[in-house]
């Protein structure tokens, strides 16, 4: 069949058309100052706008469960130079369903995920739930944040992919400082976790770089927990989550949680990998964590999987330990239950091919472990 052609008339009334559409309108910038609605702007500006917020502290006058809710394509922008110019958002006194700091989710539920989303340089404080709460979000950009008290998780990306989570602080949280669940290919950056039961949390999630990151004074450092420790199904093919040039020391915070999975969190590990498979531990200062500086264990080792069954099989498996300096670890007072598991690495797991290579270290549990 020989291809349909367009007469000249056709092609200049379609050259006119184009010519003549008319063109999107440029994304706008809006300031916010304080005793202005953050909510407000936000409700008001068009997909690709800017909203730039002027130091000073914001509560919202609105009974949403957020303080600050966004569900749409937007850079929130705080004008701050922290540690000392601050735009807080804390919570209004009169307003008790504002459980959370900053939410981004789609406006409806089954809508497509937000696309494309900034948020930088806030202070949020004293929710009693999330901090800076992210679900359905693609193309995602949570930069130079403080989340303080924030009381479950400090950032939380969940359900959501393609992002990138940098130079935030994050602390005094009754779960994590960051946990980043059932995402995708989500980098973690030159952070500082501290003062939380896990510093960085990652559970049922695939392709997770966390790098250069300084992670201490936790119960423990970084936890990289079995989908039972999220109560939620695999994504499948979990795992490739490549763990590098952390320091992460002094995580003995005593747990301020009791009950749960989170209060059974002994103090002193610089990092748990619990029935997880398919990571990479590399070039990582782990120092002065009093029980340990590495443990690797299958999930059924140290929970109840009898009342509490796992959704997938409990072992650690395909998990390698190379070139990290792990120093100076069990040498505290642990936890009373955990009394002789006092190691540097300790590698309790019955899976198949966990190796370690190249570790700078003083003692083992077992005393010789598989090479790489």
């Amino acid at each position: 069949m020989k291809p349909a052609r367009l007469s000249r008339c056709a092609i200049l009334v379609l050259g006119f058309a184009v010519v003549h559409a008319p063109a999107a309108a440029p994304a706008a910038t809006v300031t916010v100052i304080p005793g202005d609605s953050i909510q407000a702007a936000v409700d008001a500006a068009s997909p690709g706008d800017t909203i730039k917020v002027m130091p000073g502290d914001y509560t919202e006058p609105h009974a949403n469960a957020a303080a600050v809710r966004v569900t749409k394509r937007l850079k929130l922008l705080a004008k701050s130079k922290l540690p000392d110019v601050k735009v807080r958002i804390l919570p209004n006194p009169a307003q008790p369903n504002q459980k959370h700091g900053i939410l981004v989710e789609p406006e409806n539920e089954g809508d497509p995920d937000v696309d494309r989303v900034k948020i930088k340089g806030f202070t949020v404080e004293g929710f009693p739930k999330n901090g800076i709460w992210l679900r359905h979000v693609d193309n995602f950009k949570i930069e130079n944040n403080e989340s303080i008290d924030n009381l479950e998780n400090g950032i939380f990306p969940t359900l959501s992919a393609n992002g990138l989570v940098k130079k935030n602080v994050s602390y005094g949280s009754l779960d994590s400082g960051l946990w980043v669940e059932a995402s995708e290919n989500v980098r973690v950056i030159k952070n500082e976790f501290h003062n939380n039961p896990t510093g960085l949390e990652i559970t049922v999630s695939r392709s997770i770089v966390a790098k250069n990151n300084d992670i201490h004074d936790n119960t423990v450092g970084i936890g990289l927990y079995h989908p039972n420790g999220a109560s939620l199904p695999p994504l499948g093919n979990d795992g490739d989550w490549e763990i590098t040039k952390n320091r992460v020391y002094n995580n003995n915070f005593p747990n301020p949680v009791s009950g749960g999975l989170v209060g059974s969190l002994p103090p002193g590990i610089g990092v748990l990998l619990i029935g997880v498979d398919r990571v990479t531990l590399q070039k990582n200062t782990i120092e002065g964590n009093d029980l340990a500086g590495v443990t690797v264990a299958d999930w059924c080792l140290f929970n109840d999987c009898v009342s509490d069954p796992p959704v997938v099989e409990d072992k650690a498996d395909d998990n390698s330990v190379i070139s990290n300096v792990v120093t100076g670890n069990g040498d505290g007072s642990p936890d009373p239950d955990f009394v002789g598991l006092e190691a540097d690495i300790l590698a309790l797991s019955a899976g198949v091919n966990n190796c370690f290579s190249g570790n700078t270290i003083g003692t083992s549990i077992p005393g010789v472990l598989p090479p790489c």
